[in-house]
């Protein structure tokens, strides 16, 4: 049996696209590159969207509900300089795991993963890109996610 994502990207906007798709992956992308619809390869899923001048993506490797990655990241170079910005990564149960803070303005590349090598929850994993406002505040840029089922 195959993994089977469904694409969900939102955005600061709101909701911008739901397209179902039978595994859906895209290739890593360079600096400077942009994100493309994603192709169907087998195992494996990936959601990138572009928002506040960020590349914001979400990947998930494995077959069925069993995963050895899941990934969440953001190219911050197009953010305007000075910010500080962190990648969250979620799914069904909560908060996974968080990245380190950066400041945006170089050709920062920012996330955190989890290799969990056995089944995960079904339900939907999400990549969120947060800039910190100051005062304990923190602002979602941009929020990209991959609906996980057997």
């Amino acid at each position: 049996m195959t993994r089977k994502f469904a694409r969900v990207a939102i955005a600061a906007a709101g909701l911008l696209a739901a397209t179902a798709v039978t595994a859906g992956a895209a290739p890593a992308y360079a600096a400077g590159q942009s994100a493309s619809p994603a192709i169907a390869i087998p195992m494996t899923g990936n959601n990138c969207g572009q928002a506040g001048g960020a590349l914001n993506c979400m990947y998930v490797q494995g077959s069925g509900l069993y995963a050895s990655e899941v990934r969440g990241w953001a190219q911050v170079a197009g953010v305007q300089a000075g910010f500080a910005v962190h990648e969250e990564v979620t799914g069904p149960n909560g908060h996974i795991c968080n990245s380190n803070t950066v400041t945006s303005g170089t050709n920062q590349v920012v996330g955190c993963q989890i290799y969990p090598n056995a089944n995960i929850a079904a339900g939907q994993y999400c990549a969120k890109l947060w800039e910190y406002l100051g005062n304990d505040y923190y602002e979602l840029v941009d929020q990209e996610c991959l609906q996980v089922f057997s």
